[in-house]
């Protein structure tokens, strides 16, 4: 009986050592900055390349400020009942600002105020002058939404000086920009 016992402790190792060696070819030690998951760009002119979901967009150094721009505004633009759009936009937030923004569940609700409510799911939009200073970028956005009311909105980005996200831009905020109240003299 104690015979068996030891040949079945024996088979059991065995099998674990040969898992252990299956999983250490197939898991890498750490995750691979080669791998992409975002879609590919041709030009910063040229349709967003379709994707199942927008959460697969993430920020990357080879975007330019206007690309990241484009992005987020399609991401918006097409967004969808799991709300990837937004968590597009959230993952594009530099690490400043998801310190202001709060948690994701807290920019979903954010985004869905009425100071915004415009930018989600717009029909179209017109993109302003960008202005690159240093490591910042502005750019007016002028978004016509769903009932054809229109509003302005500054993206403002910077690019990253350190971190997992160094030298990538990533956006700080986005102002809407509300007209001023009108004030009659007699």
């Amino acid at each position: 009986m104690r015979r068996l016992e030891q040949m079945y402790d024996k088979l059991l190792l065995g099998v674990g050592v040969i898992l252990l060696a299956v999983l250490w070819v197939h898991i890498p030690a750490a995750p691979s900055r080669d791998v992409h998951h975002y879609a590919v760009y041709t030009s910063p002119s040229a349709e967003t390349a379709s994707t199942s979901k927008w959460t697969y967009l993430r920020p990357d150094k080879t975007l330019s400020p206007r690309e990241v721009i484009h992005i987020q505004l399609k991401a918006l633009q097409q967004n969808d009942k799991s709300d990837s759009g937004i968590i597009t936009v959230f993952n594009f937030s530099s690490p400043a600002n998801r310190v202001r923004l709060g948690p994701l569940n807290h920019f979903r609700m954010m985004v869905r105020d009425p100071a915004y409510s415009t930018i989600l799911n717009f029909k179209s939009y017109k993109p302003g002058k960008m202005v690159i200073a240093d490591n910042s970028a502005y750019q007016m956005v002028v978004i016509k939404g769903q009932d054809g009311q229109q509003a302005a909105y500054l993206f403002i980005l910077t690019k990253q000086k350190r971190g997992p996200y160094k030298d990538c831009w990533m956006t700080e905020g986005v102002a809407c920009m509300q007209p001023e109240p009108q004030s009659y003299y007699l």
